[in-house]
């Protein structure tokens, strides 16, 4: 063999060593696209920043989340520390998918979105009602798009009040006075309230009870 072909040869046995130190690696796929049941609302990933209570947090971008069809007791009540923390283990510091409610859009009187809010994969709202913690918010089953899965537990009818009762406020059980309650004496959050309201819980009169 002459030597310029054993110099052809040895290029040609290196040749797959050379172009596989010199090229690059293939570019990484891109990460996928959200994914929420429609797209008329916010269809976004935002980091969790904070964990108000139950059922609010804030997400990056200056954004509070009010996770729709989920009625936590607040921080101060019975067992709504411990809600908080359940929500906080699930969502504080990741990445959460933000399905904003297409049929509640604006609705929230505070501002919030109302929404909802899967982190790390799980469903934040599915996973506060079915740890007991939070109740299934009953009122506003028929207005949300969520109102008919079954995480929900809007297909249920909720449970009848019972014990001393006032038929002012049908679908929670509320005492009659005396005593005289305010908002902050009830764990209770946007009931529905029938005249006369003797515990002055619907002040602006709109037929909902301590708003918030």
């Amino acid at each position: 063999m002459t030597v310029v072909g054993i110099l052809v040869l040895a290029v040609a046995v290196n040749l797959p060593n050379l172009v596989s130190r010199t090229s690059n690696p293939p570019p990484p796929p891109p990460p996928a696209a959200p994914q929420c049941k429609a797209s008329q609302g916010l269809c976004i990933e935002r980091t969790v920043t904070r964990v108000i209570d139950g059922d609010t947090l804030d997400v990056e971008g200056s954004l509070r989340i009010r996770l729709v069809l989920v009625d936590a007791p607040e921080p101060s009540q019975a067992g709504g520390s411990e809600a908080q923390g359940v929500l906080t283990s699930l969502c504080l510091g990741k990445l959460a998918l933000i399905d904003e409610d297409d049929f509640q859009i604006g609705a929230d009187p505070y501002g919030r979105v109302l929404a909802v809010v899967h982190c790390g994969g799980a469903n934040a709202n599915a996973a506060m009602i079915s740890s007991g913690l939070a109740d299934t918010y009953y009122e506003f089953c028929s207005a949300s798009e969520f109102g008919n899965e079954a995480w929900t537990g809007c297909s249920s009818p909720p449970p009848p009040p019972s014990g001393d009762c006032d038929a002012a406020y049908p679908d929670v059980c509320i005492p009659p006075p005396p005593p005289d309650l305010d908002c902050i004496d009830v764990p209770h959050r946007n009931f529905r309230v029938l005249p006369p309201d003797p515990h002055r819980f619907d002040s602006d009169r709109d037929g909902v009870g301590c708003e918030g």
